[in-house]
């Protein structure tokens, strides 16, 4: 009997669950469908990421689609700007603000590795948006590479970086850019498309490279 009253009790003084508002299921669904996206560029291309593919994936109906995205390239187009920031902040969100100079650049391109561990299709999403996702490949670099410049621009003010002016900063952030990209190319992916640990030896090179470069 005691036992009864206590369940009793407790069913009494719980808190009802609270059911999502529709607000809240749309967007649910929108970040469903644009998850399932990534996922089929990843493995199959933009080209195999066809709106049945996609629905099928999320498994919705594919007239749910066009209550979120006007037609297969407008979710295209959004797809490279919302992972960008995604990986941004996955990096900005794990350095160690205490850390400055050449072992900051260390920790962005670690980090950088990592974020491509845990998601794996990201680099395919980039490099195939230049000719099936243009809008998206402008957007995307024109925001890490402002974050980039932004990082510099302190590094520089901190008397850390030597040698530039704050106008050759964004040409700096674009060779950084391309020579992480470069390396995941040739050192993060195995044959079959799955990521690697990259040998420490890549890392410290290009810690060295740059430790040379900029912070000399």
């Amino acid at each position: 009997m005691t036992t009864q009253r206590t369940l009793k009790t407790a069913k009494k003084n719980a808190r009802p669950v609270r059911e999502s508002t529709r607000a809240e299921k749309a967007e649910n669904t929108r970040n469903t469908l644009l998850d399932a996206a990534v996922k089929i560029v990843g493995r199959l291309g933009y080209q195999g990421a066809s709106i049945a593919n996609i629905t099928a994936h999320a498994k919705v109906a594919q007239g749910t689609f066009y209550n979120y995205f006007e037609s297969r390239q407008d979710i295209l187009d959004q797809l490279l700007p919302i992972m960008g920031r995604q990986m941004t902040e996955y990096i900005k969100s794990r350095m160690d603000p205490d850390t400055h100079g050449v072992e900051r650049e260390k920790q962005r391109i670690t980090l950088y590795f990592e974020f491509l561990a845990e998601h794996p299709w990201f680099h395919r999403l980039v490099n195939e948006a230049e000719t099936m996702a243009p809008k998206a490949h402008k957007v995307y670099f024109k925001h890490v590479s402002e974050g980039y410049i932004r990082s510099l621009t302190r590094s520089l003010e901190r008397g850390e970086i030597k040698g530039y002016t704050v106008e050759q900063l964004e040409a700096i952030a674009y060779m950084l850019m391309s020579t992480r990209t470069y390396l995941a190319q040739r050192y993060a992916f195995s044959s079959r498309g799955a990521v690697k640990p990259v040998p420490a030896n890549v890392i410290s090179t290009y810690v060295d490279v740059i430790s040379r470069a900029l912070y000399r």
